[in-house]
């Protein structure tokens, strides 16, 4: 390995704390951060594709467990020039307002590995509330707010008008019927808040997260309300970076 160092140190990520694992090494001029198991590397990622922000609170190992509340994980930052690059039908909404503002028009998210067990619990639905009510029109939901987007397949729920809380469905809910599956259902939830200070004072926050399972690791990442439609390409867009992640470690340990 051409360089290494070890510390240990927790993160938050949108407020939520994971256990981070890095290792360095060097194919070439790029040095990789390696995140792994059982000391093998897995994920071997570029700085460029980390968030800086998070990247000093690195924990350097490829021995943490996998599992609920203990798991090598990490934080990215994609530009969102970068992503549109990727995004075959359709634009990425950009708010010029808030340029400068950490993880708006930017693609930023975290990186988690899951046990077998969590792989098949976890989901987009993580961070959903009153699923039940929205979907049966009930308890807290008697009589929620629904409004479809332009592409026709997406509909956003609010228990009631003025609520600054959503949830986007992939289809419309129908007290009818008995609810879908809360991971097959739920695309991803919002959040709206005004800036009270500072620069972008009185500016609107309409930020979305999607929680996704993609080839065995769990990705929590934000986009504005507007880019929601776009999810399937993003997905599949992270899911391309799982890739190059992991061939990086196979070409990593073949050169040294």
């Amino acid at each position: 390995m051409a360089w290494g160092y070890s510390r240990r140190a927790a993160a938050c990520v949108f407020g939520v704390c994971v256990v981070l694992a890095v290792s360095g090494s060097s194919v070439g001029s790029v040095a990789y951060h390696e995140f792994g198991v059982n000391g093998n590397a897995v994920l071997c990622v570029p700085p460029s594709d980390m968030d800086p922000a998070l990247m000093l609170y690195n924990d350097e190992s490829n021995d943490l467990a996998v599992g609920s509340g203990h798991t090598p994980g990490f934080g990215f930052l994609f530009p969102v020039a970068q992503v549109q690059s990727y995004i075959a039908t359709g634009q990425l909404f950009v708010n010029p307002d808030l340029t400068g503002i950490r993880h708006v028009n930017d693609l930023g998210g975290s990186v988690g590995f899951l046990s077998e067990p969590d792989s098949r619990r976890l989901g987009s639905a993580m961070r959903a509330r009153d699923l039940e009510d929205e979907w049966y029109a009930r308890d807290a939901c008697p009589s929620p707010e629904i409004t479809g987007f332009p592409q026709g397949d997406l509909f956003e729920i609010k228990c009631k008008a003025g609520d600054n809380y959503s949830s986007i469905l992939n289809r419309l809910p129908d007290r009818n019927k008995s609810m879908p599956t809360a991971n097959s259902l739920v695309v991803a939830s919002c959040l709206y808040e005004t800036i009270s200070a500072g620069k972008f004072k009185g500016q609107e926050l309409r930020s979305c997260r999607r929680v996704v399972v993609l080839d065995g690791f769990i990705l929590d990442y934000q986009i504005q309300k507007e880019n929601v439609p776009l999810y399937q390409q993003l997905d599949a867009f992270l899911r391309g970076k799982i890739a190059d992640w992991k061939k990086n470690c196979s070409t990593g340990r073949g050169t040294q």
